[in-house]
This record gives structure tokens, C-alpha cells and sequence, in this order.
């Protein structure tokens, strides 16, 4: 034990000195098995600050502010936000409904509604739907071939918990239990912005075949997990459903991938 706090405590001078240099340095999370395209998966750095908008986003700043009061938390990044909310803005003149399948506690689920609201306010109209789908138990099953996670990951929620957060109003329509049994009876919805955040293989080509036929051409999906080493399942399951349609998976740099609905 000792011998770690002497590491910890020399890494973290080590950084700190970097830090003064104005050089970054993050500890990197390798693919922990081999993966298809295992060599592709790199940390992104360069050498240039960019411009970093989701920082001060008013949006995200208040939908923080309330997680973080709530004692609730959130595990999508603040750039994962500032697409999400990006994404909203997008599609928001589209109709249809906001989707968000994969949950945990509801950090991203309360800015949808943050979201909704002021396009509501703007439009002087109701707010559209949105629609929270979770197990609240946790992930079900991996697929062996392509998953990482374990079943029962991410169990520490309920849906009185994220209800708190998020609110009760009776256009945010919570749908408890394991997909795609909860898509049932909503068969003849249509979506204009689909956030897929489940992680695993069969649940997010159990979101594409029923999310994608609804999809209103020109709106969206976001895939949270498509890029993310510890996911592998996302990607081959975008990858695979999406091969030979008009769209094209447009992978982020975060980890995160967009499909847009083909217009013609």
C-alpha cells in the first residue's frame, strides 16, 4: 500500500509539472479484449487548444446544476451533451417525438426535457413527447461475441429515483423494462430524435429495427457508445444494420455516432 501512495502521489506531481508546461496528460483506457479494428482505437490529442462551446452551453450548465444538486450524477460527457443538444435544435422544426433509450439516472433525459421546453416556449406550443426507455435493473444479457459489459451493469437507479430528476409531467411518458418488449404499442409514433445509449449489441439493433422504420426523414440518431472501446457491441450492431441504406454513420471523435434520415 504504501508503495501505490508513493506512486500516486509521484504521478500526481509528475502531472502537475507537465500542467504547469501547458502539457495534457490522461491516462489512456486500451480495448480490453481484441476487437474488430483493434488498432484504430487511439486517444485523440493535438497539440492545439480548440474551441470548446459545451463548457459554458446555458443548457448544459443548468441541466448540471440540477443533476448535480439533485445528488444524481450523469456519464455523458459535457461534449456528448453539446451533441444532444445540438441534435435537439436540429430536428426540433421536424415533427415527432424525442426518444431516449438507456436512461441509468437520467442526466441526458432531464436536458431533453430542458430542451423541449424552451422549443416549446419558443413555438408557443405543447411540448413534444418524450419518451425514457430503461430496465432500471441494470443491462440484461450480453452477446459473448461481441459485449464487454456485464449483465446487471449500471443497476444502481430505480424509476422513482429518475422520475424525481427528470419530472413527472404528462408528455414524458416512462417506459419501464427490457426492450423491445416496451416498444409495444407504438407502432404507429413517429420520432424525430432517437438517443440509443444501451451499450450492448442486441439492444441497439433492437432500437434500429424499430426507431429507424419511424425515423421522419431528416431526423436523427445518436449512438452514445459507437466509438467506445469498452462497447464493441455498439459499432457492430450500427454497422451491421446500417449496411447497404442510404445512411452513413458519421463517427464522432468522442466516441458517439449520428445518423441522420435519408430525405428522398
Amino acid at each position: 500500500m504504501a508503495d501505490k501512495l508513493v506512486t500516486e502521489q509521484t504521478l500526481s506531481t509528475i502531472l502537475q509539472e507537465l500542467g504547469a508546461l501547458n502539457i495534457m496528460a490522461v491516462q489512456v483506457e486500451w480495448p480490453k479484449q481484441g476487437i474488430p479494428d483493434n488498432d484504430l482505437y487511439q486517444p485523440f490529442a493535438r497539440g492545439w487548444a480548440t474551441f470548446a462551446p459545451w463548457r459554458k452551453d446555458p443548457r448544459i450548465v443548468a441541466a448540471l446544476e440540477h443533476i448535480h444538486g439533485s445528488g444524481a450524477i450523469t456519464l455523458v460527457d459535457t461534449d456528448r451533451l453539446w451533441t444532444l443538444v445540438n441534435a435537439s435544435l436540429q430536428t426540433q422544426c421536424l415533427p415527432g417525438e424525442v426518444w431516449e433509450m438507456g436512461v441509468y439516472k437520467g442526466g441526458s433525459a432531464y436536458l431533453f426535457k430542458l430542451l423541449l421546453l424552451e422549443a416549446a416556449v419558443a413555438s408557443r406550443t405543447a411540448p413534444a413527447t418524450l419518451r425514457l426507455f430503461d430496465s432500471f435493473a441494470g443491462l440484461p444479457s450480453p452477446d459473448t461475441r461481441f459485449d464487454v459489459h456485464p449483465e446487471g451493469k449500471f443497476s444502481d437507479t430505480s424509476l422513482e429515483a429518475v422520475r424525481k430528476l427528470v419530472g413527472a409531467e404528462p408528455w414524458i411518458d416512462f417506459r419501464q423494462g427490457w426492450l423491445p418488449k416496451t416498444f409495444a404499442g407504438l407502432e404507429d409514433k413517429r420520432i424525430r430524435l432517437a438517443h440509443v445509449d444501451v451499450d450492448l449489441y442486441q439492444p441497439i439493433l433492437d432500437c434500429c429495427d424499430f426507431v429507424y422504420p419511424r425515423l421522419v426523414p431528416g431526423g436523427m440518431m445518436v449512438f452514445d457508445d459507437y466509438g467506445v472501446a469498452d462497447c464493441p457491441g455498439a459499432r457492430a450492431a450500427v454497422d451491421y444494420f446500417f449496411r447497404g441504406k442510404p445512411e452513413r454513420p458519421f463517427a464522432l471523435i468522442n466516441g458517439q455516432c449520428l445518423v441522420v434520415k435519408h430525405c428522398g
